[in-house]
């Protein structure tokens, strides 16, 4: 992850993830949590008080999808908003629809997980008490959000991830 300064203060976020087939996003909670800390230190700046904070990002479908799950997410851990009120400002103005993020499965991905699907499941997760940014450890997630295969047979392998 980056952040590089424009000489307007303009900042750009770029948030690489790790895929393995024709898998991408959602981002995990690390991502998440780190896009949330970043955007809450620049909105209390008082440096950057007098400034307007854009979140942007390029054409390219799947950094569209993952971007606008990230300030969607911001709204529903943050400003409170439901995952649908959430949602509906990134639908708004006449842009592309959003591409559905998929699995790292080889072949056709047989269902589509939106971003409402996972704003939806971030709201889940609060409410139940599943994670918490406020008491959340980066580190501890990050050691054990980490993709093992182990061999079974020599046809199976097991894939273990927390998310």
């Amino acid at each position: 992850m980056w952040l590089a300064k424009r000489e307007d203060g303009a900042a750009i976020l770029n948030m690489p993830s790790p895929s393995f087939y024709a898998d991408f996003g959602p981002l995990n909670l690390a991502m998440v949590y780190r896009y949330c800390c970043k955007l809450n230190k620049k909105l209390k700046s008082y440096s950057l008080s007098r400034k307007k904070i854009v979140h942007y990002t390029c054409f390219d479908q799947r950094k569209r999808a993952n971007a606008a799950f990230l300030i969607g997410a911001y709204a529903v851990i943050y400003l409170k908003k439901t995952p649908e009120e959430a949602y509906r400002a990134l639908l708004s103005g006449s842009n592309p629809p959003y591409l559905p993020f998929r699995d790292a499965s080889f072949g056709n991905c047989t269902y589509n997980l939106t971003i409402l699907d996972c704003l939806q499941g971030i709201r889940k997760g609060l409410q139940h008490g599943f994670f918490d940014f406020e008491t959340f450890d980066v580190d501890e997630y990050e050691h054990y959000e980490v993709i093992l295969f182990t061999p079974l047979k020599p046809t199976f392998l097991i894939s273990k991830s927390i998310m």
